[in-house]
Order: C-alpha cells, then structure tokens, then sequence
C-alpha cells in the first residue's frame, strides 16, 4: 500500500489546504521514520528544502546527518507516547517540536505526526509547549478521521468538541468499534449516549446493517417483552392476528441500542442476559428457540452498581453489560465543549430557519458559566430557541429565557464586594452554605445535591454537619437513595 497516496487524493485537498496554511511544521511519516508528506511550513521555513528532498527520506538518517538532533519521530517510536522537546537543527536554530503516533487496527503504529515551531524566547517555553500538545492532538485527530475515511470508504461525521474527555472518548470509540462485544454507555440524561452509540454503529463493520434504538423507560412494562423479543400468532388477546418480530430480529446483523437499561423489569433482565450469552430468544407464545446476530450496547444515567446491591438489576447482567464501559462526563466538567457546541448549534438552527443570527460575548460568557443540568440536550434545545424568538442578529443575554437571567444575577451578587465586617474564609464559607443549602431545598436530596454541585455526598454530608443545616429528606443524611 502506497500510503503517501492518502495526501495526493483529491477528496483530501480541503485539508491538506487547511494544512498547508499553517505557519508551523507539520510533518507525517511511517513508523519506520520515513516521510510520507509534509507541509510548505516544513519544507519552506526549516530546512529550506523542497518536496522532493523530504519525501521517502528517513529522518533517522536525517538525525545521523546531524540535519536535526534529536529526531522527534524516533522518540516516539522508543517511547510508544506523546513526545515533546526541544529540537537543535544544523544551523543551531532551536525547535519546540511535539510528536504523536496513529496506530492501526491491531493497536501498532502505523503513522507519526509531528508538529514544530520556532522558539523564540525561552521564558515561553511552558506556554508554548502546551500549545503545541493541543495543535498536535487537532492534527492528530484530523488525519486519524481522514484516515479512517479512506478504509472504511463511508464519511463518519465529526464530534463536535475539544476537551480533553471528548478526545479520549473518539480514541475509545477508534478501538472498540470492530469488535462485537457488548458496550455500556453511562452518563447523566442529555450527555449524548445515544449519539455515542450511533457513532459506534458508523465507525463499526455493521455499519450498512440496521441501528434501532430502543427506550426502555418510554414503554409500559406490559409491552416491552413483545417489542424486543416479538410474539407469535395467536399468543394474546389483541395480538397482532400474522404476529409481530421483535426489536432483536429486526437488528439482524446490526446493532440494538438499549437507552435506560436501568428501566428494564427484572424478568425481562433474565431473558436479555440468556440471549447475551449465546445469541438464543424465544418469542412470546413461541415454543421455538430462536438466534440472532445482534450486538447489544446499554445507556443509563442511574448507577447500575448500586442498583445491585439493592436487588433493583441483575448483577450477572450488569457484568455482562461491563465488559466496554464507557462514561460521558457532563458539560459542567468538560466546559471547553461549551463554546464549539455553541458554534455548532447556532450555524445547525441558523441554516434550518434561515437566520443570520450571532452570540454576544457577554452571552457566551453567561452560556459558559452555566452548569447545564440537562447537558447537551439542554444547550441544543435552548439555541433552537434563541435562533427562533430573538428578535435582533446578536442575540444577547436579554434574550435568554428567566431562568437563566436568575442564575446569572445570582451568580454577580455572590461575587459582590468582600463585606468589611468578614474575613474571605467567612465570606467563602457563607457563600457555599448559600449554594448548598438553596440547591438542597430544590433537590430535597443530598445525592442529587452532590450530583448538581459536582462533589460527593460524603462532601455534602459534612458540610450539613459544619454549617448546621437540616435534613429533610426521608433517608439519612448518608444513604446511597
């Protein structure tokens, strides 16, 4: 395989543009070190050398040369890590260079990426290195999915994020995609579970078979045996006279997604794990066993674990379940997703209503400060809204429904003058018995209040304790509810 030929595509030329425009080196080899493309940065600005000159030449023997010490991309191999460090070429100019790898379908490296830049003063060197590790990882991120593209032959749309969780997330997804065992997604409503789940379908060798998505909080527990394991003609009154195939038989060869698996009854937990084990089902009024070649992956936003221990789920089934546990964190612990789930939302609603509206800044600075309760579903919902009823292009915060305006005058007057009559560690102190004791009145409950606040409920159980607050809720003040 001629894999230089991934940067000669005409598919690939937008970004390989977008590449081009950076004013820092960027450089792509293969694992034995030769390269395979580099920028006009790279070629123009560090070594004054023209395309010919570096493709298929080996920065190894680039490092023995003495044309730059030490090779970046060699560290990389060494170490199997992220690498940064500082970079001397032969005319002694100094190089803050980043270097990352891309490993194949068996978990081996098969590309290294690195990033370079001119250091200029040397008291920058921290600021910049961390600069170059997030540049690195864009870059990184962006050839993967190009790459990912041509093997798969299918477009895979891109997440939208630049956290740290959200990078890890996509790397996850990467590895667990092809293979068929279970996955469970938890996370609190709203973080996108289903939006992972449907990722993983894409990204998978399912992916041009069926996807369905079964809520198992949305039907009456009456019904929902039938709708995922189907039924046979005649098996009860109002039945469908030709019978019905379950949601199991119609994910055939693809993937069912089972969102609130925490809502399944127990009886019908017995039934799921049986079909985990060996692929087998039995329709309702059905006395044949049947098979299908389904692969399952769970959501919840309640704590299977706990709901063990409580007799509440099937702790064979949740082991069974946990095999690829994967946790979203919410917005109020990844805030650098705010901003660019804004942008995303604004253009989305923008071109659906044919506006041409923008966000002030005093807007995104309130949006980000925001906790979002109800995380993504929560930020989508509302900028439907705001592209929709405001009246003006820039949409500010006078626009934001009550709520909001509350949160954030609540907020300014926290953050008040410091009381000439008060110590700062009094004034703190007053300020977190306020948010603690205001969210506990709303939640009536200290798990969910611990939830809201981001701490733990042992937290929040000491400081009902320092502060003197009471307890209303009917279980004590430490029960896991």
């Amino acid at each position: 395989m001629d894999k230089s030929a991934l940067f000669r595509d005409e598919k690939n030329k937008l970004f390989l543009d977008i590449m081009n425009s950076i004013k820092d080196g960027i450089w792509v080899l293969d694992k034995s070190g030769t390269v395979i493309w580099v920028n006009d940065a790279a070629k123009r600005g560090l070594f004054e050398a023209d395309e010919v000159d570096l493709i298929n030449q080996s920065v190894l023997d680039m490092e023995k040369r003495g044309v730059f010490s030490p090779s970046i991309a060699r560290l990389v191999v060494e170490n199997k890590q992220f690498i940064n460090t500082v970079q001397v070429t032969k005319n002694n100019q100094k190089l803050l260079v980043s270097g990352d790898y891309i490993t194949d379908e068996k978990g081996e490296i098969e590309f290294i990426v690195t990033h370079a830049r001119t250091i200029s003063e040397a008291l920058n060197m921290n600021m910049e290195l961390e600069k170059a590790e997030e540049l690195l990882q864009r870059y990184k991120n962006q050839i993967r999915q190009m790459i990912h593209q041509k093997n798969k032959e299918q477009v895979v749309e891109p997440f939208v994020g630049k956290s740290k969780a959200f990078h890890s997330a996509l790397e996850w997804l990467e590895k667990v995609a092809d293979v068929d065992t279970t996955v469970l997604i938890t996370g609190e409503t709203g973080v996108g579970k289903s939006v992972f789940a449907q990722k993983i379908h894409q990204l998978s060798n399912r992916r041009d078979k069926p996807f369905v998505h079964l809520n198992c909080g949305a039907i009456p527990e009456s019904l929902i045996e039938s709708e995922l394991f189907g039924y046979k003609k005649g098996a009860f009154t109002g039945a469908n006279n030709n019978g019905k195939i379950g949601l199991i038989a119609a994910a055939e060869n693809g993937v069912l997604f089972l969102d609130e698996i925490s809502e399944l009854p127990l009886h019908l937990q017995s039934k799921l794990l049986l079909f985990l084990q060996d692929k087998t089902y039995i329709p309702i009024g059905d006395s044949q066993v049947h098979q299908a070649d389904v692969r399952i992956i769970a959501g919840t936003n309640a704590n299977l674990l706990e709901m063990t221990k409580t007799g509440q789920f099937r702790a064979d089934l949740y082991y069974r379940l946990n095999i690829l546990p994967l946790t979203i964190p919410p917005l109020r612990k990844r805030r650098e997703d705010i901003v660019p789930l804004l942008d995303f939302f604004l253009k989305k609603y923008n071109n659906k209503y044919q506006k041409e509206h923008i966000l002030s800044g005093t807007l995104i600075k309130i949006l980000y400060n925001y906790d979002w309760p109800g995380n993504i579903r929560e930020l989508e919902n509302l900028l439907e809204r705001l592209v929709i009823t405001a009246s003006n292009k820039v949409i500010n915060e006078q626009d934001l429904p009550s709520n909001f305006r509350q949160e954030e005058t609540e907020r300014a007057h926290l953050l008040d003058t410091l009381p000439e009559s008060q110590t700062l560690t009094e004034y703190l102190n007053n300020i977190e018995k306020e948010i603690i004791e205001k969210t506990y009145n709303q939640l009536q409950s200290t798990r969910k209040t611990a939830a809201k606040l981001g701490v733990t409920q042992a937290y929040i159980a000491r400081r009902f304790k320092k502060y003197n607050l009471k307890v209303t809720e009917k279980k004590n003040l430490t029960s896991r509810e």
